[in-house]
């Protein structure tokens, strides 16, 4: 998951825990000001106002918040993630045409920061594909002509094949000009290959110097 996923998801979570604990504060029949005396109780330092900004979306919860909360509300925060996801369908604060105005906006602000929070992935996500089709082009048009360039030297390659048998062929057939001319070793001066050399002679010699000396003599 990349840094921009992580960020849509913490805001997600935060979204849940906040509806959660307006759900939770109100089925224990507290206050804002009660339950930022809980808090006090527990080692915080929240107040009234700073609920009524993390209720209405105002001000983003902190993680130990987060945990204070839960506690004054006889839970957890993973409890409280656990129980919206499990009843989402079933609480009416979690449907946009019956929660109350102040849930509303806080639900639409954090969908706003959720969609803000994936808008980079996004677009960094189409660049990539973009410049992925690029080079798939550029690749495709590579093998294209490489393709293409093999195709031709196969041709020519074939082409004088094609006279080389043909040429070889006719050699045969007047094989006794040749010999006039050039002698019986005629073959020889139609080879491409290099001249043997003194250390390849040598070679030949250390390993079958009797068949070197039959060929002499």
């Amino acid at each position: 998951m990349g840094e921009d996923e992580l960020v849509g998801a913490g805001h997600m979570a935060e979204d849940i825990f906040v509806r959660q604990m307006k759900r939770l504060r109100a089925a224990h029949g507290l206050s804002q000001s009660e339950l930022a005396d809980r808090v006090t109780e527990l080692g915080g330092s929240l107040y009234q106002q700073t609920i009524a900004k993390i209720e209405s979306g105002q001000r983003a919860v902190r993680l130990q918040e987060a945990d204070l909360i839960a506690k004054a509300l006889r839970s957890s925060v993973s409890e409280m993630l656990a129980a919206a996801i499990d009843k989402a369908d079933a609480d009416p604060e979690a449907n946009p045409e019956t929660m109350d105005i102040e849930s509303l906006l806080a639900r639409v602000q954090a969908a706003q920061r959720r969609r803000d929070g994936l808008a980079a992935n996004l677009h960094d996500a189409r660049r990539a594909e973009a410049e992925a089709r690029v080079a798939l082009d550029a690749a495709e048009a590579r093998a294209a002509a490489a393709m293409a360039e093999a195709r031709r030297a196969q041709a020519h390659h074939d082409e004088v094949q094609a006279e080389l048998h043909y040429l070889t062929r006719i050699s045969l057939n007047r094989q006794a000009e040749f010999n006039r001319v050039y002698g019986p070793r005629w073959r020889e001066k139609m080879s491409t290959r290099p001249p043997i050399t003194v250390e390849e002679l040598t070679r030949r010699f250390e390993e079958k110097p009797s068949d070197l000396g039959e060929g002499d003599g």
